[in-house]
């Protein structure tokens, strides 16, 4: 793993391991969505009250996600409360299109943005965190951004402490576990991929002293979690010194390439309440490739599917599911959190190649009575 801890009121830093080390940000991401989102609110070019027209790409967005329609419309402060607090992909891709016309320019912005803040080794490709090789940041960066985002938009900054919004007649509480099992902590965002691992920024505020920590890297939410937890422990008992550098003066790292933190092998088994979000549901439109007698079958099916599948496979992550049939265990082979559309484009690929492959709604996905299980 990846850390740093930093005091919010002087910008030095008590402790780091790694921190300007490259990883993958998964949707910490976000917090420089939501950055953007507070500067276009600043300058009036959006208000919170404005109603937002759900485009194709936005409904397209595959877990975690609200689930918002083509056609409908959500205002700028649900889609900003949704992106914090439900990591609404969704949501966070309609306020970069608003914002900036495509999420590719967004992007653009973004990585604009961290460049001028001093975050000089993040590059942003999406406006979600979503899977992409070329998204990288660092502890330190987002350090850099977490107290960018309390000192910029001091009013706004509280939002980050919510645990719950209200969405189509639901309440739809917080992944961000942080904010309930710690004394003080009162924000900013968790990430995970299969890639980074699980990410946490996080924040406290103890008798008048405010603390950042960054925990990048963890192999669970709960390791993510309690090394957080430990690392500002330790900072609230570490007075600042003089000596303590300041977090944009740090030296840039070695140019080593962003580590894959879980392995295919870990991540393909990871039960389906270790996605981000921990809902106990499988996220998004799936695609199945078949159930195997083998578990390590079921996997290598599913490694050979997805390399065969690049060209229309950009997002979504493997799963590996036990099946009992009959007094006998299955595993059946997926690749889960897709949109409708890929799913579809994926298997339609496949079975024109010889091979098979059913693409999974939501519903039937998540059914316990439905046929693949």
């Amino acid at each position: 793993m990846a850390s740093i801890v930093v005091d919010a009121g002087t910008g030095q830093v008590i402790q780091q391991v790694d921190a300007t080390r490259i990883w993958h940000p998964a949707s910490l991401t976000k917090l420089m969505t939501i950055y953007l989102a507070f500067t276009a609110l600043e300058s009036g070019q959006i208000s919170v009250d404005e109603a937002l027209l759900v485009s194709p790409t936005a409904a397209a967005q595959p877990e975690t996600k609200l689930g918002l329609r083509e056609g409908k419309t959500i205002t700028v402060a649900q889609a900003i409360k949704a992106v914090i607090v439900r990591s609404a992909n969704d949501a966070a891709v309609l306020l970069g299109e608003r914002i900036a016309g495509t999420e590719d320019a967004f992007a653009i912005m973004m990585t604009l943005k961290a460049r001028e803040l001093g975050m000089t080794r993040t590059v942003f490709h999406n406006a979600t965190g979503l899977p992409d090789d070329g998204q990288v940041t660092t502890a330190r960066d987002m350090a850099i951004l977490a107290r960018a985002l309390m000192t910029d938009f001091p009013e706004r900054y509280p939002i980050f402490a919510s645990t719950s919004l209200q969405w189509g007649g639901r309440t739809l509480t917080t992944y961000n576990g942080l904010l309930s099992a710690y004394q003080g902590a009162d924000g900013l965002k968790t990430g995970f991929t299969c890639a980074s691992g699980y990410n946490l920024v996080g924040s406290a505020l103890r008798e008048g002293r405010r603390l950042i920590g960054v925990v990048l890297g963890g192999r669970s939410s709960g390791e993510r979690n309690g090394e957080m937890a430990r690392l500002l422990d330790s900072g609230f008992h570490t007075p600042v010194l003089p000596s303590f550098p300041e977090l944009t003066a740090m030296p840039d790292g070695d140019n080593q390439d962003a580590p894959r933190q879980l392995s295919s092998a870990e991540c393909s088994t990871l039960p389906s309440a270790s996605l981000e979000g921990g809902t106990g549901k499988l996220p998004g439109w799936a695609v199945i490739f078949g159930a195997f007698a083998d578990q390590a079958k079921a996997r290598n099916t599913v490694d050979q599917a997805r390399k065969a599948l690049q060209a229309v496979l950009k997002h979504g992550q493997p799963a590996i599911i036990r099946r009992q049939q009959e007094g006998t265990y299955r595993w059946a082979a997926l690749v889960v959190g897709l949109g409708q559309d890929e799913a579809k484009a994926a298997c339609r690929k496949m079975q024109a190649d010889g091979g098979y492959c059913l693409a999974l709604n939501p519903d039937v996905l998540n059914s316990p009575s439905a046929l693949w299980r």
